[in-house]
């Protein structure tokens, strides 16, 4: 039994401690609300940049890099990382899962409570809306005509000119929900889901709809990312838990990737060509693997990544890559690129 003299040291130095907590906390929640963005240096030439305290979505915009995750937008500087404040009259967001630019430059963002644009300064909410079939949007694309589609988690829309239409309506066979749309340069609208027990990969040619699954060559039925590679061939990031693979589209037929090919894990997370042709896929768990001349590199958190879970990638014209993930972004100079 410890005797009034060492109770009262005891509950002084819990109360030091937890008053030291609670300065440290209000110190970061007045971090956050000044823009304050943690830049950590790792590797010569690669960074950590929190927040977002992860991204789903990146858009290069001029000399900012747009951001989009659960804690809604974020704008980071290209030059200097610092966090730029949202442009006047931003609309509430969060679980930002698409940011998009389209033909004529205005920046279209999906997210859970619905869809907003931007453009010359100004914000527009479309949905929710009077006669807006949808709130929820996963998935933005733009047709080859201008024709805006938007995917939610019960269909795809396409805006008809003069309000959006279902695209099941138009024969598209039911998924549990439009998570990814790419248009390819030729004109095919593919529509990607990632439910673990309801995925689906489809694609329409212009007259017809094709669906594919494993049975025609798919790793896995869940469908997390599409990309186009500068050849033309689609490839599609499958995966889940522990399970699936990267698959490339080409001439009618698939050709699957997984661990055994060089890839850092089986459940693939995302795709992304880079402007010397390489490969990037990343993974669920593992971190992210690069392909030239037909070997693959594997790059993860111990090699100064950000986040093992790599979502989305871009790239400046520079060279310089942008990867976000479920820990927030890995900024990666050209020069020291692996």
């Amino acid at each position: 039994m410890l005797g009034k003299p060492y109770r009262k040291v005891l509950v002084n130095a819990a109360c030091v401690a937890a008053g030291i907590l609670i300065i440290a906390l209000i110190i970061l929640g007045l971090q956050e609300s000044l823009g304050y963005v943690q830049v950590t240096s790792t590797p010569p030439g690669w960074e950590i940049v929190r927040p977002p305290a992860e991204a789903y979505t990146l858009l290069i915009e001029n000399d900012t890099i747009w951001t989009g995750g659960k804690d809604g937008i974020i704008i980071i500087s290209r030059t200097n990382r610092s966090r730029i404040p949202l442009p006047e009259g931003a609309p509430p967001t969060s679980y930002v899962r698409q940011i998009f630019r389209d033909h004529g430059g205005r920046i279209w963002i999906g997210h859970d409570g619905g869809l907003a644009t931007y453009t010359n300064g100004s914000w527009r909410v479309i949905a929710p809306g009077p006669d807006i079939p949808f709130r929820r949007v996963m998935s933005i694309a733009q047709l080859p005509d201008g024709s805006m589609i938007a995917g939610s988690d019960t269909d795809a829309f396409v805006h008809n000119g003069s309000g959006w239409q279902s695209l099941s309506s138009r024969g598209m066979p039911p998924v549990a929900l439009a998570e990814i749309l790419i248009v390819t340069r030729g004109g095919d609208l593919w529509v990607g889901c990632g439910e673990p027990m309801r995925g689906a990969l489809l694609r329409f040619d212009g007259s017809s709809w094709h669906q594919y699954g494993v049975k025609d060559g798919l790793p896995h039925p869940s469908v997390r990312a599409l990309f186009e590679d500068r050849t033309g061939a689609v490839w599609a990031a499958t995966g889940y838990s522990r399970n699936g693979g990267a698959a490339r589209y080409f001439a009618g037929s698939w050709t699957n990737y997984t661990v055994a090919d060089g890839l850092a894990g089986e459940a693939t997370r995302s795709v992304y060509e880079d402007e010397r042709g390489r490969i990037w896929v990343g993974s669920e768990y593992d971190g992210i693997a690069i392909r030239e001349n037909q070997s693959w590199k594997i790059v993860s958190m111990k090699d100064g990544l950000a986040g093992n879970e790599v979502k989305i990638m871009a790239q400046e014209p520079d060279g310089t890559y942008w990867l976000g993930t479920e820990k927030g972004l890995s900024r990666i100079d050209w020069t020291a690129a692996p």
